[in-house]
Order: C-alpha cells, then structure tokens, then sequence
C-alpha cells in the first residue's frame, strides 16, 4: 500500500495512539473492583489480560481501549480531510490487526502492565471511531462560522458520535443553536449533549417548538415520579414497597433539572422569534 494512503495515514495515526500507554479511567477502576473475584493486584490483573479464554480479559480489553475524546480529537484533521468509507474502515481494521500492537496499561495505585493488544480488540475500537459517519456540510459550515478551537473540534465529534437525525428541521435548529447559543454560552457542550440526544428520538410532532414543549412535559413528569418515590421511601419499608409491586426506577433529578433549563433556553433563545 502506497505510504500517502489516507487508509494507511489513519491507521498509523490509530496506532500511535494505541500503543503510546493508556492509563485506566475511574471507571474502569471501579468496574474491576466491583467484579466478584477478580483479582485486583497488578499481577492479578496482568494474569487476567494474559489469558485469552477469559471474559474478563475480553471486557478489560475493551473498556480500557475505548477510545475516548482524546484519541478522537488526535486523528479528527484526518477523518475531517478523507473522506473514508465503510470499504476503507475495514482496510484500516486489516491493517491494524496484521500488526503486533504492543502497549502499556497504567492502573492508578498499582502500577503499570505491558501488554500485547489482541487482534480481535481492534474492530470494536474502529467502529467506535465512526470514520464513516458523516454530518451534514451545512451544520460543518455554521458550526465552522460561529465557534473557535478547541470547541470546534469537541462539537464536531459530538455530532459524529451521536445518531442525531439529520433532517432539514433538525439541521436548521442546530445551525441556529450555534449562531445563538455558543457566543453566549460558558458550556456549550453541555448544551449540545442535551440538544443532540433530543434530536436522535423520534418526535410525533412536526413542529420542533411543540416538540421541545413535550419532551419538557416528560422531564417533569419524570421529577414528579421522584418526587412520589421519595415519599414512598421515607413513609414505607423496602419490603411493603416491593409486596406492593412497586417498581423504584432511578432519576437523577439534578440532571433532568439541567436538561429542562437547556432546552428553555432554545425554545426562548433560539425559537422565540419563530412562527
């Protein structure tokens, strides 16, 4: 393969990263030490990696090799400038895959393993790339227009990372959140996860205005079940609840919270002026 392939520049590119030593997050970290018997020694888990039959092996390998915004934002300029198709993934894959990765884990408060990165490993970490995946070159143009680095590159990840529906309604309110939103607010990226979660569900309705009044109505909804849950769970034991049929479902209401007052600011700033 010719050196100047974008096949071959990326998967050079997805090497280095992979093999410069990846330390472990806090939830890796937690996940092995809430796993029943694992041993959680360095050489506990070092024997854990070695062997190849394991499930635990297979699930450390693909929680610590995850790619996380970090390595997407190493190789952006280049998913950005080659337009790489599904046929390219696969080569990229192939290529990685024909080679011995060698690199280092560090876990934090024990230490650091070498390790061989195994073949089947690659093709997860690929997909989660989504070189493929393309957004719409008029959100590019706006989002381009309205924002300066490093934010630039941060939304442009976000955008290829979520399954948002890229629908000329959809497309046309985030050109306008960009416009309206990003010179005014201190995290737009909060702004944007919220925004682009909305847009990847379906809405019955066609005006996005009602749209985002409904998905407002479901966020109370969900604090008023809280709101009876707590209630329930300070008047009644765990047993009579669970006798009783009820279903406790987790809410993070500090979160549900943050979610209503992102999307008022985009019915107030964003589509007040709008029929």
């Amino acid at each position: 393969m010719d050196s100047d392939s974008p096949c071959l520049i990326l998967a050079n590119a997805i090497q280095k990263e992979l093999c410069q030593g990846i330390t472990a997050g806090t939830d890796i970290m937690h996940y092995m030490m809430s796993v029943s018997g694992m041993d959680t020694t360095l050489e506990g888990i070092r024997q854990i990696l070695l062997d190849e039959t394991s499930s635990e092996s297979a699930s450390l390998f693909e929680l610590i090799l995850f790619p996380d915004e970090g390595f997407q934002i190493s190789i952006e300029a280049l998913v950005e400038s080659f337009n790489y198709s599904s046929a390219d993934e696969k080569t990229i894959c192939n290529l990685l895959m024909s080679r011995k990765l060698k690199t280092v884990f560090h876990f934090p408060g024990l230490g650091s393993a070498p390790v061989t990165i195994p073949p089947e490993t690659i093709q997860p970490v690929i997909s989660r790339l989504n070189i493929t995946r393309k957004t719409d070159p008029r959100i590019i143009e706006a989002l381009n227009r309205f924002s300066v680095e490093p934010l630039r590159t941060q939304c442009k990840i976000r955008l290829r990372n979520c399954r948002w529906i890229q629908n000329e309604v959809h497309i046309r309110l985030l050109r306008e959140v960009f416009e309206m939103l990003i010179p005014q607010t201190g995290n737009f990226l909060a702004y944007l996860d919220v925004i682009l979660d909305f847009l990847a569900n379906p809405h019955p309705e066609s005006d996005m205005k009602q749209a985002l009044e409904s998905e407002k109505e479901r966020l109370i909804h969900l604090l008023d079940i809280a709101d009876r849950q707590d209630h329930l769970l300070k008047t009644s034991p765990m047993e009579t609840i669970m006798l009783q049929g009820v279903r406790i479902i987790s809410i993070d209401r500090e979160e549900i919270i943050n979610r209503i007052h992102i999307l008022d600011q985009v019915r107030r700033n964003v589509m007040g002026n709008q029929p």
